[in-house]
This record gives C-alpha cells, structure tokens and sequence, in this order.
C-alpha cells in the first residue's frame, strides 16, 4: 500500500490555478469590453469634464484588462488562449451596457452597478485564495480596487438617476451568476422596460458641451472661406506673435478632442484586432484627452470665461464619422504625422518660451512627446490593418487620398453654415487680451511660424 504525510492544509476548489484562471479570464474580458464601451460613450458624452474624466477611467480600465490578461497568461503557461472563446454571458451584459439611452443612463449604469459589482467580486477572490501562492494575483486586484473604489466616488454625483437602467444592468449580472460566475445564473431580464434597446453605434454627429455656441470650425486654417474670421484673427496677431501662439495653442490644445474621438470610434468599429492594438488605441485616446483639457486649463488660468469665448468645434468628428473605421485612422495618422514631420510643434514651444509662458511651454512639450509615440502607434497599426507590403502602402494612400478629398468638400459644403464663420470668437478674444496683455523684455527672437494646413492642395483645387 502507498504511503504519505497528511495534507499540509486544505485547497478549496475554485482557488486552483484552473478555476482561478477561468475567473480572471472572465474579469479580463469584462475590463476590456468595459475599456471599449467607456471610449465610446466618451464620443456621445458632451459635459467637457465628465468627457475627460470618462477618458482617463477607460485608460486605467485598460491598464486593469492588461494585468489581468498578462496574469492569465502566467497561470495558463504554456497555453496562450485567454484571447479566444470570451464568455458569451460576460460579452452580452456589456453589449447591454453600451445601450444606455444617454450619456447619464451609462454613467448610472457603470459608476452605480457595474463598478460596485466588480469591486465586490474583486474583493471575494482576494477574500478567498491563497495570499502566497497567488501573490501576483492579490498584488494586482489591491491595486485595481484602489482605482476603482476611486473611479465610483469621483462619479458619485451622476449616479442617483437612471433607477429603471441601474436595476435593469443589476438583473443582467445576477442572471449570468455574478461578474466572477461563481453564483447560480438566473433568467435573462427579458421582461424588463429596459430589455430591447439597439446595439449601440458610433454617433454621426458629435454633440459640443450645451455651455458651449455651436461651432463647426476652431481656428482660421481650418475653413479657408471664412475670411472675416481670418481678418478678425490677423488683429490678434498683429498685437505680437507671441500672444499670438498663446492664445492658438491654447484653443488647439482645447479642440484636439477630436483627435480623442476618432481612435476610439476605431476602438469600438474594430472589436476583434489583437489585444495590443487596443492598448495602444487606449493611451492615444487618452493622450488627446489630456491635450485638451490643457488648452481648457490654460484658459481658465488666465480667468476667462472658456464657453463665451473659445469655439469648441466638431467638424472634424462629423466629416469622418462616415468614413469606414480604418480610413478615419489613417486620416489621423497622416494628419499627425505631417505635424510631426514639419517639426511645428518645435517652433511652437520656442514662441511660448519667448513670451514667458511657462505654462504653456510645459504643456506643448509634453504633447511633442505624446505625438511622436502616436505616430508610432499609426505607422506601426496600418501596416498591421493594411498589410505591410506595397499592396498596403498603396491602400493606405487610397485611403488617405480619398479622406482627404471628402475632408475638403466637406469644408466647401459647410462653409456657410451659420456655426462657421469665427470672426465674433476672434473679436471677443481681442477684447479679452486687450485688457490683459502685458509688456515684457522683447528678446529679439524672430519667428517663421504658420500654422500646418494639411489639405491645403486640395482644397486648392476646389
């Protein structure tokens, strides 16, 4: 007969590398849909605050998908599948997620079930496995938890709407036996009001801030018809180059959200690339975020009121929103690229520097540094979309050509809408400067700087 020692303790089943793989794959999979349906809900979201923070959440739901998935990896090794056969019961609540009716029912739906929920799953594998053994594991989720007790309470105040929604997502994830499928699964909520709603699209149209005028354009390049807003911004300009780029760095900055809501579209158009495309698209989403709400901050330092007086345009999301998802992408690339490439930004962080700002200097150079990482994440995602050989090449110069010219008529249909002309944003800014502006030692730097018009030919052949 066989002999040994008494078992030196007692395992509960499901904290076995198996069952505990299985779990973390399932919290995998629902941080990366979670990751994708909070970067489009961030498009369809117009409160400036609530956008950026919805930004920032989804980047740190990306950084929680990839520790997990990374985990998964490690407790699965040699088997490389926790990217195939998601989990139907996970992929179906979260496509209930992104059918909120509007941007507060989402948010009730996250911040005030969704969230909450995962947090308490969190909190029992944690209360359950083995603290040694799965020391990777508890490191982790301690630190994700920490992100998302934070996420709930910054969203606290846009939770206490939405009661039919928030029940309705609670009933989804009881019937598929918690988030961690470690409870009985109940009956779909197929009787609910809220069961039925469409599978949730880009929008065509993105909608501005409400405090914010309508406006389709942000700056004079961008509608090369609109000559009394030109007229109106030379004033400006005639004051110094120097304010000059204050004031259009600032109001670029601001209105790069649209350079935020373009890789997302992709992100939620394209749900099934490889796992490192996501992550790339997540920190770039976030980045533009952040360029925006630089220019957003620099206005507010200088006391203005920012909704009376910067465009918050939309023009460049409504031309490409119809475009397929991979021609939107290659449009940014080739717009970020020819910025990078003509070293703009460069002589941008030398004018500021010059006039002493020191506020926007430091935020330019940080956006110099974020571009060139995006225009790595662009030349290196296309090649993978498109093919990298000459077949590639040449359809992504198809497909840049052709967004290209669709970006130009577009501007030629618009050009006299009643949101396009710019000259009033300009005349109240001058008013502005005028009772702000300062004199400083004039260094003697000169400045061979205008702005990078990336359709320039072709809208010259219009």
């Amino acid at each position: 007969m066989a002999k040994s020692l008494p078992s030196s303790r007692a395992v509960p089943d499901h904290t076995r590398v198996n069952e505990a793989s299985t779990i973390l794959k399932r919290f995998y999979v629902m941080e990366r849909e979670l990751m994708r349906t909070l970067a489009v809900w961030m498009i369809d979201t117009p409160p400036v605050e609530l956008k950026a923070q919805l930004a920032a959440d989804m980047w740190q739901t990306s950084r929680h998908a990839d520790e997990l998935r990374t985990r998964v990896l490690e407790l699965r090794y040699p088997r490389r599948d926790v990217d195939k056969k998601y989990d139907a019961d996970v992929l179906a609540l979260c496509a209930e997620v992104a059918k909120a009716s509007d941007y507060r029912a989402f948010v009730a739906g996250v911040y005030g079930v969704i969230l909450p929920a995962l947090i308490a799953d969190y909190e029992a594998y944690l209360a359950r496995t083995d603290a040694l053994d799965d020391a990777p594991t508890v490191y982790a989720l301690r630190h994700i938890l920490a992100d998302k007790r934070a996420q709930v309470e910054r969203m606290t105040v846009y939770v206490s709407e939405s009661a039919a929604w928030r029940e309705y997502i609670t009933r989804w994830i009881v019937a598929i036996g918690g988030i961690d499928g470690e409870r009985e699964p109940l009956p779909k909520p197929e009787q609910h009001e809220c069961f039925g709603g469409a599978a949730h699209r880009i929008p065509a149209e993105v909608q501005r801030d409400p405090r914010f005028r309508p406006a389709l354009f942000h700056l004079p390049h961008e509608n090369k018809y609109d000559t009394a807003g030109a007229a109106a911004w030379r004033r400006i300009e005639a004051l110094d180059q120097r304010v000059a780029m204050q004031v259009w760095s600032a109001i670029s900055h601001f209105n790069e959200i649209w350079a935020a809501e373009i890789p997302a579209s992709v992100m939620w158009e394209l749900p099934n690339e490889t796992w490192d495309f996501y992550l790339d698209l997540a920190r770039w989403i976030y980045d533009e975020t952040r360029h925006s709400f630089m220019g957003y901050r620099a206005m507010q330092g200088w006391g203005w009121d920012v909704p009376a007086l910067s465009p918050y345009g939309n023009a460049l999301y409504n031309a490409l929103a119809p475009m397929p998802a991979k021609q939107r992408f290659a449009l940014l690339y080739f717009y970020e690229e020819g910025l990078l490439r003509a070293g703009t930004k460069q002589i941008e962080i030398k004018i500021l520097e010059s006039a002493g700002d020191d506020g926007s200097t430091h935020d330019m150079d940080y956006d110099w540094a974020d571009e060139a990482i995006h225009v790595g994440y662009g030349f290196k995602w296309l090649r993978y979309l498109l093919g990298d050989d000459n077949a590639g090449q040449a359809e992504l110069k198809r497909l840049t050509d052709e967004a290209r010219a669709t970006m130009a008529a577009y501007v030629l249909e618009h050009q006299a809408d009643a949101n396009a002309p710019l000259a009033a944003y300009f005349e109240r800014i001058y008013d502005v400067i005028q009772a702000q502006i300062r004199d400083i030692p004039d260094d003697g730097q000169t400045f061979a700087w205008q702005p990078v018009v990336a359709d320039e030919a072709v809208l010259e052949q219009l």
